[in-house]
C-alpha cells in the first residue's frame, strides 16, 4: 500500500523537516499519498510527536548509512523514493546510491545553492562530483520559483522541478508583546537548528565575544539543537548567564514566549519557515540581507551580513513596544500578500501525480 519511501538524514529538525512532515500529512489527508517514512532517532520522535504513525507507516529509526543503505535495497525497486538532506550537497552519497539501486528518485531540498555559495571545501569539485547524480534524478521539490529557476540554470537539470511553498497561516489578532526582562534589556532569540555557517552563528558567536558593548546591550537566547551547540555554550560561559542562554529545542511558541524577537543572522537561506511562522504568531524578525526575508520585513529590520553595527541599530529601532508592533503589522501584510494559498494546493497535488506516474512508470 505504500506509495513512496522518504527518507530523511538530517539529525536536528528544523524548518525543513516541519515543512516536510507538514505537507506529507496533507498529501495523506487530501490526496491519498501513503508515505513510509525513514527517519534517524530524533526526526522519528518528532514525527510521532505529531501524530503522523497514526497515519502514515513509520519503521524503525535509520540511524547510521548501512541501515539507509539497507532501506534502499528492501523495498520494491519501482517504488520511488523520496531524499530529503535539506541542501543538495547534504549526504550526496544517498543520492548516488538511490540511483545505482535503480530506484525512481526524487529529492525534496529547499535550498539548492552550488557549493561555494554553502561555503563547502573543495567547492568546485563537490559540484562537478555531483551533477552527473543530480541529472539522473526524476524530479526535484524545492519551496520557490527562485529556487526552482536556480536548479535549472546553474545546474542545468532536465527533470521536472516542482515549486512547493512553506505553508503557514497568520493566526488571528497578533498577541500582546511579551513582558520585558526585569533590567529592561531587549530579548534576542534565535531558535532552530544550531548550523554555525549557514546560519551566521559562528560569526554572531565571534562578534558578541569580539564587542562586548553589543553582548551587554542585549540579553541573548539561543534555542535548538545541532552541531555548533558547543559554541554557544562557550559563548554562554565567556558572557555569563545574565547576557546569553543556551535552551534546548522547544516548540517554536513557547521558544517565541521568552523573547521580544527574533534573529536570524545567516550567511544564506530558501525562505526560513521560522520567521513566517514567528511573524504569524505576532512576533517581530530582524534578518540578514541574506536570509532571504527583504521582501518581507520593513528595512530597519534587516542588516547586511557580517556588519555588527549595522545589527545593533536593527535591534535597537525596535526596542520599544510599538516599534515592534509597527514591524509585525509590516510583515503581517506582506505575509498576507504572498501567502501561497492555492498555489500551495496545487502544488502538493502536482507532486502526488508525479509521484505516482514514477511509480507506474517503473
Amino acid at each position: 500500500m505504500v506509495d513512496v519511501d522518504v527518507l530523511l538524514t538530517p539529525r536536528e529538525s528544523g524548518g525543513h523537516e516541519t515543512a516536510l512532515f507538514t505537507w506529507l500529512d496533507d498529501a495523506w489527508l487530501n490526496d491519498g499519498l501513503v508515505p513510509r517514512l525513514l527517519l534517524p532517532g530524533s526526526l522519528h520522535e518528532l514525527a510521532r510527536q505529531r501524530g503522523l504513525e497514526r497515519h502514515i507507516c513509520l519503521t524503525q529509526p535509520v540511524e547510521d548509512r548501512r541501515g539507509a543503505l539497507a532501506a534502499l535495497l528492501e523495498a520494491p525497486r519501482g517504488r520511488p523514493v523520496l531524499l530529503a538532506p535539506g541542501v543538495l550537497h547534504a549526504q550526496a552519497w544517498l543520492t548516488a546510491a538511490a540511483v545505482l539501486a535503480r530506484r525512481p528518485v526524487w529529492l525534496y531540498v529547499p535550498m539548492c545553492f552550488s557549493a561555494a555559495t554553502m561555503g563547502y571545501r573543495w567547492a568546485r569539485h563537490r559540484d562537478r562530483a555531483l551533477a552527473p547524480w543530480l541529472s539522473r534524478v526524476e524530479g526535484i521539490v524545492t519551496i520557490d520559483d527562485f529556487q526552482a529557476q536556480r536548479l535549472r540554470d546553474e545546474w542545468g537539470l532536465t527533470a521536472t522541478v516542482f515549486a512547493l511553498p512553506n505553508r503557514v497561516s497568520v493566526r488571528g489578532v497578533a498577541p500582546p508583546p511579551p513582558q520585558r526582562s526585569a533590567d529592561g534589556r531587549l530579548r534576542v532569540g534565535y531558535v532552530g537548528r544550531f548550523e554555525l555557517h549557514q546560519k551566521g552563528l559562528d560569526w554572531l558567536a565571534d562578534t558578541l565575544l569580539r564587542e562586548r558593548s553589543l553582548g551587554d546591550a542585549f540579553r541573548w537566547r539561543f534555542q535548538g539543537r545541532g552541531p555548533g551547540e558547543r559554541v554557544l555554550l562557550t559563548l554562554a560561559s565567556a558572557l555569563g548567564p545574565h547576557r546569553v542562554e543556551v535552551a534546548p529545542f522547544a516548540p517554536v511558541e513557547q521558544a517565541l514566549a521568552q523573547v521580544d524577537l527574533l534573529l536570524l543572522p545567516s550567511r544564506y537561506e530558501g525562505l526560513p519557515l521560522v520567521a513566517l511562522e514567528a511573524t504569524a504568531l505576532g512576533w517581530p524578525v530582524v534578518a540578514s540581507d541574506r536570509a532571504g526575508l527583504g521582501g518581507l520585513l520593513p528595512a530597519n529590520a534587516v542588516f547586511p551580513f557580517g556588519d555588527a553595527g549595522a545589527l545593533r541599530d536593527a535591534l535597537q529601532s525596535l526596542a520599544s513596544p510599538s516599534a515592534r508592533r509597527a514591524a509585525v503589522a509590516h510583515a503581517r501584510r506582506r505575509l498576507l500578500e504572498r501567502l501561497p494559498g492555492e498555489g500551495y494546493h496545487q502544488g502538493r497535488r502536482a507532486v502526488v501525480d508525479a509521484l505516482r506516474r514514477s511509480a507506474a512508470a517503473a
